[in-house]
């Protein structure tokens, strides 16, 4: 979607909906670096071509975006960060024992241009952040 389409939807849901509301988003990031060309061309080939990427390149750009269109608040977190701080490390390892995975490097490479994005609207409707997905064990125990 163009940027100037998915803006206008990101603004009407801000400012339409006049209950307490939430959007979350999953995306693609960093199209200048190498990996980020190469997947910005694989994309485009496959006739998924990444129309606003570089309206908005990176993860703050993401947020500033909901910020400024009307989102109260707003989170973001790239997916190795999800990776590393979100899910039960027992499970991850007991996997890693099951997928004998050596391609780990690139991997990260890959979800590092990958994020997930909840924006939410009034500044007290905070639910949507509490999930674990933003808040590891020891955020959410500081938070709440």
């Amino acid at each position: 979607m163009q940027a100037l389409h998915g803006d206008g939807i990101i603004q009407w849901a801000a400012s339409a909906v006049t209950a307490p509301s939430a959007m979350v988003m999953y995306e693609q990031t960093n199209p200048h670096d190498r990996f980020g060309k190469v997947m910005v061309k694989n994309l485009a080939e496959r006739g998924c071509p990444l129309l606003s990427v570089y309206d908005y390149p990176s993860m703050e750009a993401q947020k500033e975006r909901f910020l400024a269109r009307g989102w109260s608040r707003c989170q973001v977190k790239d997916m190795n960060e999800i990776y590393r701080s979100h899910l039960d490390q027992s499970e991850v390892e007991r996997i890693h024992k099951l997928e004998l995975m050596d391609e780990f490097e690139e991997w990260h490479l890959i979800q590092g241009h990958y994020f997930v994005l909840t924006a939410s609207r009034p500044e007290e409707c905070s639910w949507v952040h509490n999930f674990n997905i933003f808040n590891p064990k020891t955020e959410a125990a500081e938070e709440n």
